[in-house]
C-alpha cells in the first residue's frame, strides 16, 4: 500500500460502516506499512485491503509519535574506494531488513539481540534508515527513535567495517539529522568519538556509564535483603504503575518503548512495592551473550539489591551477567565491585539541545544503552 492510498481506502472503510479515522490509517501505515496490501482495479479505483495475519505482535502502541514532513527519503548514491564504483542506498528501515541489521552488528561484535532490534522497530520505526548497496546488502545502520514531540534518542550508528573511511556514515548521520527537526536528540558516545559527534550539535555531556560483564558473585547475592518492601512480578500489578516510576527517574514518559522491552515474552521483570507504591524495578533477559539487566532502578541500596538477587535467580549457571551502571552513583559501583565484573568499555551521553535531568542514585543499571534515555 501507497500512502498516496490512503484517502481511498478511507472511503472504502466509510462506504462499508467503519468508524476508522483517517489519523488512525496514517498511525497504522507510519507504524509499519510492510504488511499492508490494497487491490486496485485498472481505473484507480481501491476495493480492498488485507493486513499480514503473521505480523508480530506489538505489545503497546498508546501513541504513535511521528516526524511530519521529514521522513527519510530513498536516495540512490554512488562512490568509489579506488578499487570499484559503489552504488548505495540511504532509506528508511523495513521490518524485512532486521536480519539483516542483526547480522551486521553481530559481524562488528555488538551483542545486540534481535529481540531488542524488534523492540525499537514496534516502538517508531519511522526514524530508522538503513544502507543497502545495489545487491541488497546492509552495509549501514542509524536511526533515531522517538519518545516525546520534543525529544528523541539516536543510536546504533554502525558502518560495515571495508566501507567507514568513505563517508557513508557521515552521510547517513546528515539524513538522520533532518528528520531530528527540533527535538532535542540524546546519544551516547566513546570517549575518541565525542568530536565527531560535536560537528553536528552534540556537545551537551550528560553522565558517563561502564558496561561490565561477568558470572554473577554467590557471596553477593547469598543474604537478599528484606525490610519494608515486598518484591513482587510485574504480571501480578498494573504496568502503567511501573511506567509512572520510570518516567520518575528521567522526567520523559516512554510507554512503549518500556512495555515491549520489559513485558516481553523473554523479560523476567520483578518490581519492589512499599505500601503499595513502586520503588524500584529490574529486568533481566537473555542476550546474544549473557544475561542483560537492563534497567536496574530503585530507590535505596537495600531495594536495589533485593531486586539484583531476585533477578539474577533467572541466569542460568554458566552465563554471564551484563550490568552497565553510571559510575557517578557510588552504590552502583559497589555492586559491580562485589560481583567482580570487568568493566569493558566506557561510554558518554551526549544532548545537542539541552540535558535531561536523571535521578543517577536510583539508576543503578541503565535500560538500554543505544535507543534510550538512561
Amino acid at each position: 500500500m501507497k500512502r498516496a492510498d490512503l484517502p481511498s481506502l478511507y472511503a472504502l472503510l466509510a462506504e462499508n460502516k467503519w468508524n476508522m479515522e483517517m489519523s488512525y490509517l496514517e498511525c497504522d501505515f507510519h507504524t509499519d506499512p510492510s504488511g499492508l496490501t490494497v487491490v486496485v482495479k485498472d481505473n484507480g479505483e481501491l476495493i480492498l485491503l488485507k493486513t499480514m495475519a503473521f505480523r508480530p505482535l506489538t505489545l503497546r502502541f498508546q501513541k504513535c509519535i511521528l516526524f511530519p514532513q521529514k521522513r527519510i527519503n530513498r536516495s540512490i548514491r554512488s562512490l568509489s574506494d579506488s578499487t570499484e564504483d559503489i552504488r548505495y542506498e540511504i532509506r528508511p528501515l523495513k521490518r524485512a531488513d532486521l536480519p539483516s541489521l542483526y547480522a551486521l552488528l553481530a559481524e562488528n561484535k555488538w551483542n545486540m539481540e534481535m529481540s531488542y532490534l524488534e523492540c525499537v522497530f514496534n516502538t517508531d520505526p519511522t526514524g530508522l534508515v538503513v544502507v543497502v548497496k545495489d545487491n541488497g546488502e546492509v552495509i549501514g545502520h542509524n536511526g533515531i527513535l522517538a519518545h516525546s514531540d520534543t525529544i528523541a534518542s539516536s543510536g546504533m550508528n554502525v558502518v560495515k567495517d571495508e566501507y567507514r573511511k568513505l563517508g557513508i556514515g557521515k552521510q547517513m548521520f546528515r539524513d538522520v539529522m533532518k528528520v531530528m527537526g527540533d527535538r532535542n536528540v540524546g546519544g551516547t558516545s566513546l570517549s575518541n568519538r565525542i568530536t565527531f559527534y560535536a560537528q553536528f550539535g552534540w556537545t551537551i555531556k550528560s553522565y558517563t556509564f561502564h558496561y561490565n560483564q561477568g558470572p554473577v558473585n554467590p557471596e553477593f547475592i547469598a543474604d537478599a535483603p528484606e525490610g519494608d518492601f515486598e518484591i513482587v512480578s510485574a504480571r501480578d500489578i498494573k504496568f502503567d504503575d511501573v511506567i509512572a516510576y520510570d518516567s520518575e527517574i528521567h522526567t520523559v514518559p516512554r510507554p512503549v518503548y518500556i512495555s515491549n522491552w520489559a513485558e516481553h515474552q523473554l523479560a523476567n521483570t520483578y518490581v519492589a512495592l512499599k505500601s503499595g507504591r513502586v520503588v524500584g524495578y529490574g529486568v533481566v533477559r537473555p542476550s546474544d551473550v549473557g544475561y542483560k539487566m537492563y534497567p536496574l532502578y530503585a530507590d535505596d541500596p537495600k531495594i536495589a539489591k533485593a531486586l539484583f538477587c531476585r533477578l539474577t535467580s533467572h541466569i542460568p549457571a554458566g552465563h554471564d551477567l551484563i550490568f552497565t551502571q553510571p559510575i557517578d552513583n557510588d552504590q552502583a559501583n559497589a555492586m559491580v565491585a562485589g560481583n567482580k565484573l570487568t568493566s569493558y568499555l566506557s561510554m558518554t551521553r551526549l544532548y545537542n539541545k539541552w540535558n535531561i535531568p536523571v535521578d543517577i542514585k536510583r539508576v543503578y543499571s541503565v535500560s538500554t544503552t543505544e535507543y534510550g534515555i538512561i
